[in-house]
């Protein structure tokens, strides 16, 4: 078994790339088959090579791992092979319109209210006519108009169309340099990829794909097809700016977080944090995605990343902090962090001066007068509370959240027993006197 990823290197890579390469991944490993990733950098004035960086360099941060990769930009020679042949037996044309006059036709064919299928007029130019244009010629595949594409998608169940209602696919721009289609399905000959996993948006591509591998007279892979993720009423796209991977990986996600959460959703399986690629490999199956739209919720991921940071021992994070930064700290912050980089805000309420908030400033020289002298430790702010409790009539949830507030300036957090020893006594002192 042999799928492949291939992405575009004209931008980072967004959370709808991500699925669809996670998907591919997984599907390789539960069938003891591989990955391959392919660039799809035939438009190279887009393509940039910082991206093809980038795309490696988070598919590793993420534990995607692929077997083997190219460049389409490598194998113009095998495309120019294919094209003249194509173009000798008659199934590629050299068409004429301009953009403006292609836009003109489909306008007024919608007009009409017909399906703005190309009318292949260029077929029936002379070469007295063709030679009138100053203008290079674009090519297309002329797709056999009687034929009738289907085929068992392992995710949509069967799928059939007719060709008429499909326009001859553009091959080749004027400028030389060719579209998505012919070249990726050479690729898919000439690698024998045997499995296809991509969004839905693709759905009428794999019909073209299919007419032309039954030309070449090669071996057809099986497709599946990805519901798109939708972030409220937008499709997430690259085109749309979506999500990119490497926003969330600066903001401090973890990537079984985003594994997690894309390796799942639009699927029957309950989302988990997990944290190892091996058990989202054991539980995958491709029959458990559906057809129908998927809603993509940032917050869900976030969600699952703070469950993951929650169950981190230290030594597993003992690079990402300081040399400051203790055990102690780790285990005392790591609940209350959604993303690691929440780790200095605690470590600035632990070791800094900070702005804090005072509710009652009588009660707060109270409890500064009632602060316990001898060795601090978990048992101080025990004692701390009883004397507060002897003095005052406040009410004990009251009393948590004015001195949790006196101290951190923050209305939620770590165990105040915990937290107090690492801040000190003589911050402690400093925040509730300068109030």
């Amino acid at each position: 078994m042999l799928t492949r990823f291939a992405p575009s290197p004209t931008g980072y890579l967004h959370v709808g790339n991500i699925r669809t390469a996670l998907v591919c991944y997984l599907y390789a490993c539960s069938c003891g088959g591989k990955l391959l990733l392919r660039f799809d950098d035939t438009d190279v004035e887009r393509s940039n090579v910082t991206y093809i960086d980038s795309i490696i360099e988070d598919l590793k941060w993420l534990g995607i791992e692929t077997n083997l990769s190219f460049k389409q930009s490598e194998r113009f020679e095998r495309y120019n092979e294919i094209f003249s042949s194509l173009m000798k037996e008659g199934h590629i044309y050299a068409c004429y319109e301009s953009k403006e006059e292609l836009d003109i036709k489909r306008k007024m064919q919608l007009k009409q209210g017909l399906p703005p299928i190309y009318d292949r007029s260029s077929l029936t130019l002379s070469a007295q006519q063709k030679e009138q244009y100053e203008r290079k010629p674009y090519f297309r595949f002329k797709l056999d108009e009687n034929a009738i594409i289907s085929w068992n998608d392992e995710v949509r169940g069967e799928v059939k169309f007719l060709v008429k209602n499909i326009s001859d696919p553009i091959i080749k721009r004027t400028d030389g340099s060719y579209t998505y289609m012919l070249p990726s399905t050479i690729d898919d000959i000439d690698y024998n990829i045997t499995h296809v996993i991509r969004g839905e948006d693709h759905i009428t591509n794999t019909a073209v794909q299919i007419h032309i591998i039954n030309v070449l007279k090669a071996k057809v892979p099986k497709f599946a097809h990805l519901s798109l993720l939708h972030m409220g009423e937008d499709k997430i796209s690259k085109r749309k700016g979506g999500l990119n991977i490497r926003y969330l990986k600066e903001d401090g996600l973890e990537p079984m977080a985003i594994n997690s959460y894309l390796a799942k959703i639009g699927t029957s399986d309950v989302i988990k944090a997990q944290t190892s690629m091996k058990s989202l490999v054991e539980s995958f199956s491709i029959q458990k995605f559906s057809a129908a739209s998927v809603k993509f919720d940032l917050s869900d991921i976030y969600r699952l990343n703070a469950k993951i940071l929650s169950n981190m021992s230290f030594e597993s994070v003992k690079e990402r902090l300081s040399s400051m930064q203790s055990s102690d700290f780790w285990y005392l912050i790591r609940d209350n962090i959604e993303k690691f980089s929440e780790t200095e805000k605690w470590w600035k309420v632990c070791t800094t001066n900070i702005k804090t908030v005072i509710i009652d400033q009588e009660f707060i020289k109270l409890a500064l007068s009632l602060l316990p002298e001898e060795k601090w430790d978990e048992n101080t702010w025990i004692k701390w509370i009883e004397l507060i409790m002897l003095k005052t009539k406040i009410k004990r949830n009251d009393l948590f959240m004015q001195l949790r507030l006196a101290l951190t300036g923050l209305d939620k957090g770590p165990s105040l027993a915990k937290l107090l020893p690492l801040i000190g006594k003589e911050r402690v002192i400093l925040r509730l006197g300068d109030n």
